[in-house]
């Protein structure tokens, strides 16, 4: 009987627990998902190819070398539903002047900076 109990007040439990959880704030509503396209030459930092601070954002990165991986970057992550795309350096800005979701940047300190908006 005990058992029994106990059973039923781990389930009752578990399903105030799943009940509160499906009614939080903000319980189906996906954290906003950011990515930043630099340009290889802007994303250097001294004779590092990839500036550490680009490593510690909490968004996906790329680092397109010419135009066309700019280009690609910059619509893969507007296809993939991205909520922001944060663009810096000419070729990354120049792919994303057809995009919605692209927020130009002036430089990497810029485009940090951003990432935290």
């Amino acid at each position: 009987m005990t058992k029994l109990v106990s059973g039923i007040a781990l389930l009752a439990a578990a399903g105030a627990l799943a009940v509160g959880a499906a009614l939080a704030p903000g319980a189906d509503a996906p954290a906003p998902r950011t990515a930043v396209v630099i340009d290889a030459s802007a994303a250097r930092d001294g004779r590092a190819l990839v500036d550490p601070r680009l490593r510690a954002i909490d968004a996906a990165v790329r680092i397109p070398r010419d135009d066309t991986e700019a280009r690609t970057d910059v619509r893969y992550f507007a296809a993939q539903g991205y909520d922001r795309v944060i663009v810096a350096g000419p070729r990354s800005t120049a792919a994303a002047a057809e995009s919605t979701i692209a927020v130009r940047a002036a430089d990497l300190p810029d485009a940090l900076a951003e990432t935290t908006r």
